[in-house]
């Protein structure tokens, strides 16, 4: 029997007698499921504006089409990809020659002159100007780099490995999207779901209240027993005014994750079905660690820190490049005239002594690539408790429906058979109204335990990394 046909056969049936009159009401069971289901919807992403659109019912699979659009915490995620695209290209020009021009203007208070004393050569003191007052001046430089001890090359290898790594995390961004958007679908058919179970409850109270009133009028049944019935009724209907509220919150926490306007109507197709599928935690965890894309990311990330610790010791080697320039210049010589004229030659820079500072970068480097390569064990680790949690609680869920199924069936018998005997007068008003609080416990651990399956089953699929894989 499917889940959809188990639950509609639950929610449909009578319930069994229970204890606990006195301890549990219809109104603390709607704000413990509440709490429980939207609690893991709430954690409510960016306002997005609100826009126009028809209001007809969504699938799973458009809902996610839709959030992988619009949401915009994947749209930064993408941003990074672009960032990293130009800084990929930025480390490739670092082979490359680079051009610059430079011009300049000078204006001095006077032109430099020579001035000569009177003597043997110059009967009479002389003052010869040596420039101009005005100096113009405009170069062409080059440069070239020839050697680095690796620096370029581990620079552009850090580039590429930032790279893929951007594109895995754009990965992970949008498998936890994915999973926010089952998340907030599931919560709005679990909401409505307890609504329903709400609605039944007030509709069961009313037409046990009518009853008690009728017996009341006969004298049959005292005050007591009618002023019992109308607090649990009023019960009901507060569990019901809860009910629909957590409607109202799931779905503007749905509008929200998937980007649209926090207040636009919403309606999602049911497909809250149970599959009975079988799982080894082994393969599981052989597919996540080969899915799952936070672990490439940090092996490219690793990679970098890598290239960081050659890029630190290239400072080690000496640094060799060529230079030239052209230079087009006129007021700093006597000549009036523009002049040219050019130089190019070899470079070359070493360090001799920097007290230590390049071994403190390069042990800075290394202390990186080993951080992360211990926050790498720790991520599979995290990875694998993380599949085998799933797993746990979909096999948890899965023997929580059977049970809470076979619940539900006996709450409605045990209903059934106290009403007709509160009717004749054998059974006493306490134990019908326990009997109809069992019933809707009954079928809220069972709603509860339908919506923990599906629920278990999307973050299992998440947890191996299902719409991953090794090549972006």
């Amino acid at each position: 029997m499917s889940g959809s046909k188990k639950l509609k056969r639950g929610l449909a049936s009578g319930s069994g007698a229970a204890r606990g009159l006195a301890h549990i009401g219809v109104l603390s069971l709607a704000c413990i499921f509440v709490q429980i289901c939207l609690a893991q919807l709430l954690p409510i992403h960016s306002h997005a504006e609100e826009f126009k659109t028809e209001s007809k019912a969504l699938t799973l699979e458009e809902s996610i089409d839709i959030a992988l659009k619009d949401n915009h915490g994947l749209r930064a995620a993408s941003e990074k990809i672009t960032g990293a695209k130009e800084k990929s290209w930025e480390a490739r020009t670092l082979f490359l020659p680079k051009f610059k021009a430079e011009s300049s203007y000078t204006r001095l208070s006077e032109a430099p002159s020579l001035d000569l004393e009177a003597g043997i050569l110059t009967p009479q003191a002389l003052s010869i100007e040596i420039g101009d007052d005005n100096m113009y001046s405009a170069r062409a430089v080059v440069q070239q780099p020839l050697f680095t001890g690796g620096k370029i090359s581990s620079l552009n290898k850090q580039a590429r490995n930032n790279l893929e790594a951007a594109k895995y995390n754009y990965e992970g961004a949008k498998q936890n999207l994915i999973l926010q958007v089952k998340e907030a679908y599931f919560g709005v058919l679990v909401a409505e779901k307890f609504k329903e179970v709400c609605q039944d409850a007030v509709v069961q109270m009313k037409a046990h209240l009518e009853t008690v009133k009728g017996l009341y009028s006969a004298g049959t049944v005292s005050n007591i027993d009618l002023l019992r019935t109308e607090v649990q009724s009023a019960n009901a209907e507060q569990a019901l005014i809860k009910a629909e509220n957590g409607v109202e919150l799931a779905k503007s926490s749905f509008n929200t994750v998937l980007g649209r306007g926090l207040n636009l109507p919403v309606e999602v197709v049911d497909v809250f079905e149970v599959r009975d599928e079988e799982y080894n935690l082994g393969q599981l965890l052989t597919q996540a660690q080969e899915n799952r894309p936070e672990l490439y990311e940090m092996k490219y990330n690793i990679r970098m820190a890598e290239a960081g610790v050659s890029i630190a010791k290239s400072n080690y080697w000496p640094q060799v490049g060529l230079f030239g320039n052209y230079e087009y210049h006129k007021g700093d010589e006597p000549i009036v005239e523009w002049e040219e004229d050019w130089m190019a030659g070899i470079i070359v820079s070493v360090d001799i002594w920097n007290w230590g500072e390049t071994k403190a970068q390069v042990g800075q480097a290394k202390a990186v690539l080993r951080e992360l390569q211990h926050l790498e064990a720790q991520l599979k680790d995290g990875i694998a408790l993380e599949v085998k949690g799933a797993l746990l609680n979909l096999e948890e869920a899965k023997k929580r429906i059977k049970v809470s199924e076979k619940a539900v069936i006996q709450a409605g018998e045990s209903l059934n058979s106290v009403q007709i005997g509160y009717k004749n007068g054998r059974v006493d008003n306490v134990e019908v109204l326990a009997a109809q609080l069992a019933l809707t416990q009954a079928r809220t651990n069972h709603l509860e335990a339908l919506y923990n399956h599906i629920l278990s089953e999307a973050r299992l699929e998440k947890a191996i990394g299902k719409s991953g894989g090794k090549e972006l």
